[in-house]
C-alpha cells in the first residue's frame, strides 16, 4: 500500500472517529444550534441595506439553472395560483410563472421584496401579484389560498424549516403541490404532505410534496 493511500485511510479514520465522538458527546447538536442562531442574527445584515440591494439585483444570475429545474418540477398551469416562500428578488416568478392566474412572494428582506416588486411591476399593477416582507413560519394568507407553493432555498431559514413547511401545507388547497429545495423528503412527510418524491438536480435537490 502506497504512502499516499495509507495517509488517506488514516485521515478518514481520524475524521470519522472524531465525528462519532462529537455526536455521542452532544457537542455536535450544540454546535449546530449555535450556528443556526448566528445565521439568524446575521441574515438581516446580509440581505438588507447596501449589501442586500446588491445581492437582490445579481443573485438570480448565478442560480438560473436551479430555477429552471424547479420550473420543470412544478409544471405550472394557467389556472395555478403560486406562492414563492423566501422568494428573494422575485425573478423565479417573473421568469417562470407569467402564465399563471396569480403569484405571490414572501421574504424576510425588504431589499429583496423591493427588487421583486420591480421585477414583477406589471403584474403588481394589474392586481395579479403581491410581494410582502414576512416570516416563513407565519404566512399571512388564509388556509387553502394557493394551488402551488415553492421555496427554492430552504437553507436560508433552516431553523424554521419545519414550521415553514407546516405553513405551506396550511395555505395549499386540497390536492395542491409544493416544491422545495434541498434534501427534505422526511421533513416534508412529517409536515403532513403525501406522495412525496425526491430527485437530484446537479448540485441540489428538488423535493415535491402533494397535499393529501
Amino acid at each position: 500500500m502506497g504512502a499516499f493511500l495509507r495517509a488517506g485511510l488514516v485521515t478518514l479514520t481520524v475524521v470519522g472517529a472524531a465525528g462519532i465522538a462529537l455526536r455521542l458527546s452532544g457537542y455536535w447538536e450544540g454546535t449546530v444550534a449555535r450556528y443556526q442562531r448566528l445565521e439568524a442574527d446575521y441574515q438581516p445584515i446580509f440581505f438588507d441595506g447596501p449589501i442586500g440591494r446588491v445581492v437582490a439585483r445579481y443573485y438570480a444570475r448565478f442560480v438560473g439553472w436551479l430555477y429552471a429545474a424547479y420550473a420543470k418540477a412544478l409544471d405550472l398551469q394557467p389556472e395555478d395560483e403560486v406562492l414563492d416562500v423566501a422568494c428573494g428578488s422575485g425573478v423565479f416568478l417573473a421568469r417562470y410563472a407569467p402564465q399563471v392566474r396569480r403569484i405571490a412572494g414572501l421574504d424576510q428582506s425588504r431589499a429583496m421584496i423591493d427588487q421583486a416588486l420591480r421585477e414583477n411591476a406589471e403584474r403588481v399593477a394589474d392586481g395579479s401579484a403581491e410581494f410582502v416582507v414576512g416570516d416563513v413560519a407565519a404566512l399571512p394568507w388564509d388556509d387553502g389560498t394557493f394551488t402551488v407553493v415553492t421555496s427554492n432555498d430552504m437553507d436560508c431559514y433552516e431553523a424554521k424549516a419545519e414550521a415553514a413547511l407546516a405553513e405551506m401545507l396550511r395555505v395549499l388547497r386540497p390536492g395542491g403541490r409544493a416544491v422545495v429545495g434541498q434534501d427534505r423528503r422526511d421533513m416534508v412527510e412529517r409536515a403532513g404532505f403525501r406522495r412525496v418524491s425526491l430527485r437530484r438536480v446537479a448540485m441540489a435537490y428538488v423535493t415535491t410534496g402533494y397535499k393529501g
